[in-house]
């Protein structure tokens, strides 16, 4: 077993981002499969086992931003119609003025989607997928006049782990992804190595500023080495995102209070021995993590019964703890969203570290 440890604690969701999508990236640059744990120890560490060398795993993260940055890539693709000008499948744009640039915008990211699935990338899929659309549905319901209300506010179909600013009309994949893209693709394998496992933090999109936000809400202002931050956004990609008409969509992972618009929380499992990444979503995905990680003494007598049930499931599966990190919101025009430290939540009664 070859064993890659990427840099990063157990308290930072960008860690745990990083850790996903930099297995999704081997996964679909090398075709075989990766699993991912932490380890049950002081000082929890992330584990990937990918029977790679580190060479070898940074030169997949290389080629993955090189495709991605390149002309053909489906980042690139831009939707043009009146005042409008956006990454076509970013998922929080200006909302189309007309119907007629609604069907616009749809023509263009089906045609998107055909030549992503002629590429045969199944990540790109599941990132698309996963990041959501613009809202064209009613995402309230109807009024007593009959009338559906969604009061021109198309952000109701993205992921809300997308947290790009979005100033003076900023958006994530032409603003954020693209331009990460581009640096780790101009970097070299051996500089793409050295932020993977921490040795060096070049922030290249940020300017090494103190201040820099190439982190995307995944942590506090700050330098963050833009080869880890790339494998970060892509873990978005393990998180579906699921449609309702008449309200907003759901996002795998989070805590969005009833009338709110952003998760007040977002939770992910501690997996201690190796996982597959079809299991890692199938866990993401259910109703037994949601449960554990929002369910509390106070909850509903017969919620708390289906959270005992679901720790058990999720223990069953390797899920020794969860970790839940409180979200902060700027009291802003433009709200700017940082997911802060997490805390453990154990699942079990064992000795040990998560406990």
């Amino acid at each position: 077993m070859t064993v890659f440890v990427p840099a990063g604690a157990a308290t930072s969701a960008l860690t745990h981002f990083a850790l996903y999508g930099l297995a999704a990236i081997l996964e679909d640059e090398n075709g075989q499969s990766v699993r991912v744990c932490w380890t049950d120890e002081a000082d929890p560490k992330p584990q990937l086992d990918a029977e790679l060398e580190p060479g070898e795993v940074a030169a997949a993260v290389h080629r993955h931003a090189t495709r991605c940055a390149s002309p053909e890539s489906w980042l690139g693709v831009r939707f043009d119609a009146g005042d409008r000008h956006f990454a076509a499948f970013s998922p929080r744009v200006a909302t189309p003025s007309t119907p007629s640039a609604w069907h616009h915008l749809q023509e263009t990211r089906h045609a998107g989607l055909d030549a992503v699935a002629a590429a045969g990338s199944e990540l790109d899929l599941r990132m698309i997928g996963a990041l959501g659309e613009p809202a064209y549905w009613p995402l309230e319901p109807k009024s007593a006049r009959g009338a559906a209300r969604s009061d021109g506010n198309s952000d109701g179909g993205a992921s809300r782990w997308e947290m790009k600013t979005r100033n003076q009309g900023a958006e994530f994949v032409g603003n954020r992804l693209l331009p990460m893209a581009r640096v780790v693709a101009a970097r070299t394998v051996d500089e793409v190595l050295s932020g993977l496992a921490g040795y060096t933090i070049r922030d290249e999109v940020g300017n090494d500023k103190p201040e820099s936000r190439s982190g995307t809400g995944f942590t506090r202002p700050g330098p963050v080495d833009n080869a880890l931050a790339w494998c970060a956004l892509w873990g978005i990609s393990q998180f579906p995102v699921v449609h309702h008409n008449g309200a907003q969509s759901t996002t795998a992972g989070t805590y969005v209070p009833a009338r709110r618009t952003y998760p007040t929380f977002v939770f992910l499992p501690v997996p201690t021995r190796l996982i597959t990444l079809s299991r890692l979503r199938s866990i993401l995905a259910s109703r037994q993590l949601q449960l554990a990680a929002t369910t509390t003494d106070s909850s509903d007598p017969l919620d708390v019964i289906s959270a005992e049930a679901a720790r058990r499931w999720l223990t069953e599966r390797s899920i020794r703890a969860l970790m839940r990190f409180p979200l902060y919101a700027s009291e802003t025009k433009v709200p700017e969203r940082q997911i802060l430290d997490g805390s453990v939540v154990t699942l079990t009664n064992s000795a040990s570290p998560w406990n």
